[in-house]
């Protein structure tokens, strides 16, 4: 039985994880190992008993499931110092966090096949509401993905998606969370510009964004005929939405999607050119 899980890197993004298993007691305290270079990383779990490990090599031989929370520029020295340091991948669960990454590339900076889980996570599963597309390479048991789902499914919704999808859900769900705030951003400059108090507005501006999408999830309505429901002719709204139009809002968004889609891309060509 599989019970021992270790963090090569110990940011946000495994601190969110960590969090989940933690409040669901999926994995001992003392069976989770942390691994990095930013010792500072490793004061936030001082009251906790996870071991330390000096090296990621020593991380990854003290556990079965291994979440790889390293930066993509790092991602080609901490899988050689494993290559190198000849730790077998046998029966170990590596679970990557990294974009653009693909499972193909980590196994040739392994030198070897590997049961290896690429995930898309966002930043709101640093408060539980988290959406991650998970992909499983063909040697992820069931009995695995279903624990390393259950880990991101603790922190919010965890979907499955083919690898040849997984550059471009990125636009979808990992960077799009920095399209909402900037929306919200905006709102909020302009609700300032029309003369509003600053006490609470953000709040307010938050609740209606979260209501807006609570009306999406659950009205049975498109997006189109909820914008129809809000928009009276020659109303107020539908100014807004001209304006949004003129400024040329839809297309700056699926432009932003598609500039970040080309991204990832450069990133797997870049990150398999240094192979």
């Amino acid at each position: 039985m599989k019970t021992r899980i270790a963090f090569i890197g110990v940011g946000n993004m495994a601190g969110a994880i960590l969090g989940g298993i933690v409040a669901a007691g999926s994995f001992s305290p003392s069976n989770i190992t942390l691994f990095d270079k930013n010792a500072s990383q490793y004061e936030k779990y001082a009251e906790y008993p996870f071991t330390i490990a000096s090296t990621a090599a020593e991380a990854v031989k003290a556990a079965d499931y291994i979440v790889l929370a390293v930066k993509p520029q790092n991602y080609r020295d901490v899988l050689c110092e494993i290559k190198d340091a000849g730790i077998s991948t046998d029966g170990k669960v590596f679970i990557s966090l990294a974009a653009g990454i693909s499972t193909d590339t980590i196994e040739k900076c392994l030198g070897c096949r590997a049961a290896i889980v690429r995930t898309m996570p966002n930043t709101p599963m640093l408060v539980g509401f988290g959406v991650t597309a998970l992909c499983p390479n063909d040697l992820v048991s069931d009995e695995d993905f279903e624990t390393v789902r259950s880990l991101f499914a603790s922190r919010g919704t965890a979907f499955i998606l083919s690898e040849d999808k997984m550059n471009s859900v990125i636009s979808v769900t990992g960077s799009s969370p920095a399209y909402i705030y900037k929306m919200i951003e905006a709102l909020y400059e302009g609700a300032i510009a029309e003369g509003m108090d600053e006490s609470g507005m953000l709040d307010i501006i938050c609740d209606t964004v979260i209501g807006s999408a609570q009306m999406v999830k659950t009205s049975g309505k498109t997006p189109s005929e909820l914008i129809r429901m809000v928009t009276s002719p020659k109303g107020t709204t539908e100014k807004a939405m001209i304006a949004l139009e003129e400024h040329g809002f839809s297309d700056g968004i699926k432009d932003a999607m598609h500039r970040c889609t080309l991204r990832a891309e450069e990133l797997a060509k870049e990150f398999s050119d240094c192979i």
